[in-house]
């Protein structure tokens, strides 16, 4: 498994486990250590774009409508990096044809 599949995968995790606890309210909130997970760079990138929110004594909810549209743009990008892909190997293919 790539690096990149391995991040995204982890996203989707911690949005899925905060999710299951039903951690979506500050009043809701839960450690890390309840869903088995640690601050990794991955979980403050998530913090610092609004899908965690610090509510205090190391405890965080999650923000559903930021947590979706993060998870669509990264599915965007990676559409995206697909996509251009594809294109250079069509690219790469068709100019070797026709040398």
């Amino acid at each position: 498994m790539s690096v990149a599949a391995a991040i995204i995968l982890r996203r989707k995790q911690l949005v899925r486990r905060f999710a299951e606890e039903g951690a979506l309210s500050s009043d809701k909130a839960i450690s890390l250590a309840k869903v088995g997970m640690r601050r990794s760079w991955i979980f403050k990138q998530m913090v610092s774009r609004g899908v965690f929110v610090a509510v205090g004594d190391d405890r965080y909810c999650m923000n559903e409508q930021a947590a979706e549209e993060f998870l669509e743009a990264q599915q965007r990008r990676v559409l995206v990096g697909t996509l251009i892909l594809f294109v250079v190997f069509v690219i790469v293919l068709l100019a070797s044809a026709l040398r």
